[in-house]
């Protein structure tokens, strides 16, 4: 009789409620995999407790106290090593904010677990104005690397990245559009504008209580969603050039917008006249004068970072990269809703724009203009839809198919290509449970290490980037040189 992998997972948040619970509540109907354990934090035990009834999902649970080390704490260790030894443990899913990756992930190598971690790949309590901790996400990953390295040829095991703009089919697309021309003219890409929104307005006070997505522990936009965005013009990129002329350092230069600007750019007076006296007294915690001296260091909202590709010592390419929390939003109400991951106002917008020598452009157009995406009655890939995803497409007539230099394709002409079937949830959401899928499929041994993309041999090249942002940010508000340098390799 065929045995059923045995996971575990660690951090039972808002994302892991949306995506993780929903994908492994199907696996585990289907008997491909037992949910064993949920591990969260102590103070969230009712909460989750509350949640996993609801949900019929009948698996033991770990609540412990925070930690700030980059190792877990003795008792915390011999816990899970006694469960997973007792329950024959194979896989662990960690989901917890990114302080604790590092922890987690060291833990579940040292006894051979396979994993599927959450990006970032980490994090670290004032990146944005400690240099050492800003040099420590890259050391971080060295030292994960590195371990996973050693004990390979005792477990075999697999370690993946979630990243699932790595496995979207429209950007799948956009790579096979990229190689084409590749092919026929032996030029790589040589510019990539990427930006990406989150659309969320959080209100001054906020920002010191709010722990989801937070700013108070000295980390932003860059160790949230904008990771997502530093693998995929690394993607866009790596991908798609050839060895020969591939770029083998890089140089990063960026610019912060932390919340003390934010409180410049809309003051306690705006709000007042916004949403009258009395209404916005009643939110109000903290004057922007007592804001002004709470809210020092606390971490980025936006940035901006340019990435210059370099191969042997010259300049060959360039990567704008724009990150913003504080943009165009729907939220209209002052108390914050429950749901602070789709929900709270939240739109979308995001954007590239893909220059390969004067042969292609390609670009990336996926701009939301509504904040409920549970709701859905078809694929809604119309501009502003909920699944809004447009791929333009302008050629040099040397290597044009047909008189038109421009071709649009949809999110639904997509799809179709591919043969996929998505509606009625955001597509987003449907890759992340096809992620969750594939893990489940390796450890069923229906798919190998080549089948699977976004491991963590793949992630190098988007850490450094994410470290030489922080880093570049601090050397310059202390006027000094703001250049990172790193090898591409």
């Amino acid at each position: 009789m065929k045995l059923i992998p045995k996971i575990i997972l660690i951090g039972c948040g808002p994302h892991a409620k949306r995506v993780y619970i929903p994908a492994l509540e199907l696996l585990v109907k289907s008997r491909k995999v037992e949910l064993k354990l949920v591990v969260d934090l102590i103070e969230n035990e009712e909460n989750i407790k509350s949640f996993l009834k609801e949900k019929s999902i009948d698996c033991e649970t770990i609540f412990c106290h925070g930690f700030i080390s980059q190792s877990l704490p003795s008792s915390l260790t011999d816990k899970l090593n006694n469960f997973c030894k007792e329950n024959n443990i194979n896989g662990v899913i960690i989901a917890t904010e990114p302080l604790s990756h590092r922890a987690y992930a060291e833990w579940a190598l040292k006894i051979g677990l396979n994993i599927l971690m959450d990006k970032p790949f980490s994090s670290r309590n004032n990146c944005v104005s400690d240099l050492i901790q800003a040099k420590g996400i890259k050391e971080d990953f060295d030292f994960i690397h590195d371990l996973y390295i050693k004990n390979l040829a005792k477990y075999n095991n697999i370690f993946i990245i979630n990243t699932q703009r790595r496995f979207h089919p429209c950007f799948d697309f956009v790579l096979e559009k990229i190689n084409e021309i590749k092919d026929l003219t032996n030029c790589p890409v040589t510019s990539i504008e990427a930006s990406h929104c989150d659309g969320q307005w959080r209100l001054p006070s906020e920002i010191v209580t709010q722990h989801y997505h937070p700013y108070n522990s000295g980390y932003g936009k860059a160790s949230h969603s904008g990771y997502h965005i530093f693998d995929m013009v690394y993607r866009l990129y790596s991908k798609s050039v050839v060895q020969e002329k591939c770029a083998d350092e890089i140089n990063i230069v960026s610019s912060f917008i932390q919340p003390l600007g934010f409180l410049k750019q809309f003051d306690e007076d705006d709000y007042k006249r916004l949403f009258g006296n009395s209404k916005y007294d009643s939110v109000k915690k903290w004057s922007d004068d007592e804001l002004y001296t709470i809210l020092n260091d606390y971490g980025e909202m936006d940035l901006s970072t340019i990435v210059t590709l370099k191969k042997d010592n010259v300049a060959i390419g360039n990567i704008t990269i724009n990150l913003l929390h504080n943009g165009f939003a729907r939220r209209t109400w002052l108390n914050p809703g429950d749901d602070l991951y789709k929900g709270n106002g939240r739109v979308k917008h995001e954007h590239y724009s893909i220059q390969q020598g004067p042969f292609q452009n390609i670009q990336i157009h996926s701009y939301q203009s509504k904040d409920k995406h549970n709701a859905m009655s078809d694929i809604e890939d119309y501009w502003g839809g909920n699944n809004h995803f447009d791929v333009l497409i302008y050629r040099n007539p040397l290597v044009c198919e047909n008189d038109s230099s421009m071709q649009k394709f949809s999110m639904q002409e997509i799809l179709n290509i591919y043969k996929l079937n998505v509606k009625d949830k955001l597509v987003t959401e449907s890759v992340k449970h096809n992620i969750v899928q594939d893990f489940v499929r390796y450890l069923n041994n229906e798919l190998s290490k080549d089948d699977i993309d976004s491991k963590i041999d793949d992630h190098q090249l988007p850490v450094k980037i994410m470290s030489g942002a922080y880093q570049s940010h601090i050397l310059r508000n202390r006027d000094e040189n703001p250049i990172i340098k790193y090898s591409f390799f």
